[in-house]
């Protein structure tokens, strides 16, 4: 059970890279099962982060990772077509907000898929907002 004390930490960040201007990377690089479709393709940027996050909160809300496979090409096959569900049973009593904003994040055309200044100001941050009463969270980047 989560409590309102707990700390959540994302690490694992030596192969993150700061993005020169609107120049693509083309590294291709990460956790197979968090990357985004451009980066399997070796010419993505920052909104390849986005598809990452959306993965999380899919994992956040299930416990499940959206894309698995039998090895690393079935992974990679579902990620180029999106092919995730919501059919597990924890999803059942995940808000549509929380739902939608993961469908707005799995996108596999980064055009189409939300920034993060959008994907702060979606509707499901929004009533988090207004439900918490404690300080909002603060990150701590621990070098």
């Amino acid at each position: 059970m989560v409590s309102t004390n707990d700390e959540l930490k994302l690490i694992d960040f030596g192969l993150s890279k700061r993005q020169q201007g609107n120049k693509k990377l083309k590294t291709i690089a990460g956790t197979p099962y968090y990357m985004a479709p451009e980066v399997l393709d070796g010419h993505y940027d920052s909104k390849c982060d986005c598809w990452s996050l959306g993965v999380l909160l899919y994992v956040f809300m299930s416990g499940y990772l959206p894309f698995q496979g039998n090895n690393r090409n079935d992974v990679f096959y579902k990620i180029k077509k999106a092919a995730y569900h919501f059919n597990h049973a924890e999803f059942k009593t995940c808000s549509k907000s929380v739902i939608d904003l993961i469908e707005k994040l799995l996108v596999v055309d980064p055009g189409k898929r939300l920034s993060a200044g959008q994907a702060l100001k979606h509707e499901w941050f929004k009533i988090l907002d207004e439900k918490s009463s404690t300080a909002p969270a603060t990150i701590n980047i621990t070098p």
